[in-house]
This record gives C-alpha cells, sequence and structure tokens, in this order.
C-alpha cells in the first residue's frame, strides 16, 4: 500500500504501536513528510507487523513495528534493503529484533555508537566555513555521494538535501574553488544532530574536522548535541570527543537483505 498522506500514516502506525512492539522508528512528519510528497513510502501488514518501505532509487530503507517475532517476516523485499536498530543497554527486545532480523536473511554489516555532547560554549572556527544554499545543491550532493555508501551513508536525496540547504544545514570548507570539508546537521528543537562529517581523502588528519565542529557548534547556539559513528571508526570518536562529545550507552546495528548469492554490501 502506497502512502501519501501523513494522517493515513500516523493511524496506520498507532494502530501497530503498543507495549512490546519493537519499533525502530518513530513516525513524525519531519522525518517522512519528503518520502510521503515524493511517493516513495509503502506500507506492508504481515504476519510479524507492520513493515514501512522507502524507496532510495538504488536501496530500500525498512522500517517497522515487529509484533511477533516467532512468525517468518512474510514480506517481500526490495534487493536489496537496508535497516537500522537503535537501542540501549536496556532494550531487550530490539536487540531481540535484530537476532529475528538474521534468522530472516538481513545480514549485519557494522554497528555504530551514539556520542552525545551537552549544552555549551562554542569556539570560533579557525578557517573560513560557508553556509551555502539550495543553489549549490549538486556541488553537495556529489561531495557526499563520494565520501558516503549509498547503502548505508543515509544519504538524503535532492528534494531533502534542497530544504536543508534552505535551512542552512550544511557547512562548508573550500579551497581552491573546491569542497574540501562538509559538515550536515538538523535542528530539532533543543537538540543538533551531525548527519554527515566528511573531508576530502588527500587533507584527512589536517585537522580540517575542527573548523567544521566549531562552525556547528556555533550555528546551532551552543545546543545540545549528538553525533552516531561507527563503532570501529576510532579517529573520528577522537575528533569528536575533543570538542567534549563521549559515548551515550546507545548503540545501533546496520542490516543488509539482499536475494542475490554472495553479493555482501559494504
Amino acid at each position: 500500500m502506497k502512502l501519501t498522506d501523513y494522517a493515513a500514516l500516523a493511524q496506520l502506525a498507532s494502530a501497530h504501536l503498543r507495549p512490546g512492539v519493537r519499533a525502530n522508528t518513530m513516525v513524525s512528519q519531519t522525518e517522512y513528510g519528503a518520502s510521503l510528497a515524493g511517493e516513495t513510502l509503502t506500507a506492508q501488514e504481515t504476519p510479524a507487523g507492520l513493515l514501512l518501505l522507502r524507496d532510495r532509487g538504488d536501496h530500500t530503507r525498512l522500517h517497522f513495528f515487529l509484533e511477533d517475532l516467532s512468525v517468518p517476516l512474510g514480506a517481500a523485499l526490495p534487493d536489496p534493503t537496508v535497516t537500522e536498530v537503535a537501542y540501549r543497554p536496556r532494550d531487550k527486545g530490539l536487540r531481540e529484533a535484530v537476532d529475528y532480523l538474521i534468522e530472516q536473511g538481513f545480514t549485519p554489516l557494522f554497528e555504530r555508537l551514539r556520542l552525545s555532547r551537552p549544552a555549551g560554549e562554542t569556539g570560533a572556527p579557525a578557517l573560513p566555513v560557508s553556509r551555502p544554499g539550495p543553489e549549490r545543491g549538486r556541488d553537495v550532493l556529489a561531495f557526499l555521494q563520494a565520501n558516503f555508501s549509498p547503502l548505508t551513508g543515509c544519504l538524503p536525496n535532492e528534494a531533502e538535501l534542497k530544504a536543508d540547504l534552505a535551512h542552512r544545514q550544511v557547512l562548508l570548507l573550500e579551497e581552491q574553488g573546491a569542497i574540501t570539508g562538509l559538515l550536515h546537521f538538523t535542528l530539532e528543537g533543543t537538540t543538533g544532530e551531525i548527519r554527515h562529517l566528511a573531508i576530502q581523502a588527500s587533507r584527512r588528519g589536517t585537522g580540517r574536522t575542527r573548523p567544521l565542529l566549531a562552525a556547528y557548534l556555533q550555528a546551532i547556539g551552543g545546543a545540545k548535541s549528538v553525533v552516531w559513528t561507527r563503532a570501529d571508526h576510532l579517529a573520528a570518536q577522537t575528533a569528536y570527543g575533543r570538542f567534549g562529545f563521549a559515548p551515550d550507552g546507545r548503540r545501533s546495528a546496520v542490516l543488509c537483505y539482499t536475494k542475490k548469492e554472495g553479493n555482501k554490501h559494504p
């Protein structure tokens, strides 16, 4: 069933949200507005629960409300389908959901951990950082695509990026006419979230994350902030740690389903 109306989505999700249900998504207008407007969201009600499938062009993102882990998933999933399950140490049900999805044919790819920074003072960036508008959409998207996996990088599509650029939620370092560093963020209420941070490969390890992070903290007014990073990416964790970010106990598992034998996605 294709969904284009937020009220219909909210009603459907509410019907499946009850104690004991394992859900990896919050149904909000902010989260699902672009998918509804672009007619890229479909819902499947299965024996195991409600599945929300977002068509991202080259792959599908799965969000779920799992009610019964004793039955097969009962869904015809597109190839490939990626999902991410975030949990706290006490969230036994969500960790059970990860095991269940693996039994249903999903392959675990890697884990992320979340770092948090309390609200506090900001510093001044040591290098000039710009906040481009929608006219830079192609350049920004190309840089993101060059530095993040299309499957697991949680990349925005053109419409989503255009909206973020209109809200000035992208920061750029540019040298000799080329983008050498980028930070993409959101600000919901009083909490900022870093969605993407990348430095041009030839300039990594040269301190260019620091001006971007300083500019980001200024952009959000020193508000509380969070960022998800791969659990095995120690360099990123060190860079964030210099700005007061620390693990807060939340982790996530990233999994991929594919029908093609031997096709393991990064």
